[in-house]
Parts: C-alpha cells; structure tokens; sequence
C-alpha cells in the first residue's frame, strides 16, 4: 500500500470516527444538560481538572498530530487546514485546563451552566455532521481500492 492510499484511508476514517463521536456525544450532551452541568460543578470542587477531560484531549490529539503529516501526502489544502483547525481546538481546551483554577471559579459561578452545554452539544453536533461531508469529499476525491 502506497502512502497515498494510506492517508486517504486515514482521512477516512478519522473523519468517519471523529464525525460518529461528535454528533453522539453531542446529542447525548443535549439531552443530559443538566446531569454533565452537575458533573462539571462536582468536579470545581478537585484541585486537579477532571481526568475524563484531559483523556479527551490526549487523544484527540494524538490522533489529529499524523492528519498533519499526512495532509501533504498528497497536498490538501482541506486536510491541512482541518488538522491545524484540530490541533487549534486541543490547544484552546487545554488552555482551559492549564488554567483549571479560573477556570473552575468561572464554572461555579455561572448560572447559565445548563443553557451552554446544551448549545455547546448542538455546536458538536453540527461540526459532527459538516465532518461526515468532508469523510464523503475524501472518499469521492480518491475512490479506495
């Protein structure tokens, strides 16, 4: 197997994968608002972030870092910009988690917890649904044999 076919069938199914992980985890956001706002809030009460959040992260990053090297095999502007827009994400989160103890003061204080996980699991889900796109543009750009 050529590189090329291998990025193709890894573009494939990591978008397939990331984009079935987005919309569930985002529909199950949507409807247990209130269970995750409960759990957030327990876990403002822990020196450390939560484990849950930084595994998460660990392999979202993990599997988004060979997206890079692989979107120039071949050249795609779309994968590249992907992965960076990925590795962006991981950052920001992880700024986020770096800064747990702001971070946590900001979560107990909120009172609109509830309303922003939910937008927060229909913002997953629509980004889940635009990556199911990009899964059948890289399948229909270069049919796997």
């Amino acid at each position: 197997m050529d590189l090329e076919s291998f990025s193709t069938k890894w573009f494939a199914l990591y978008y397939s994968a990331l984009a079935i992980s987005l919309v569930g985890t985002g529909g199950y956001i949507i409807l247990k608002k209130d269970k995750i706002a409960n759990y957030l809030i327990d876990k403002t009460d822990h020196e450390k972030p939560p484990a849950l959040l930084i595994r998460i992260l660990k392999y979202l990053f993990f599997f988004t870092l060979p997206g890079l090297v692989l979107s120039f095999t071949p050249f795609s502007w779309i994968e590249l910009l992907f992965t960076i827009w990925g590795l962006f994400v991981v950052y920001i989160a992880g700024l986020q988690l770096v800064r747990w103890e702001q971070s946590r003061t900001l979560i107990k204080a909120n009172q609109q917890l509830p309303n922003i996980i939910k937008k927060s699991g229909a913002i997953m889900v629509a980004v889940g649904s635009a990556i199911f796109l990009l899964a059948y543009l890289v399948i229909i750009r270069h049919p796997m044999s």
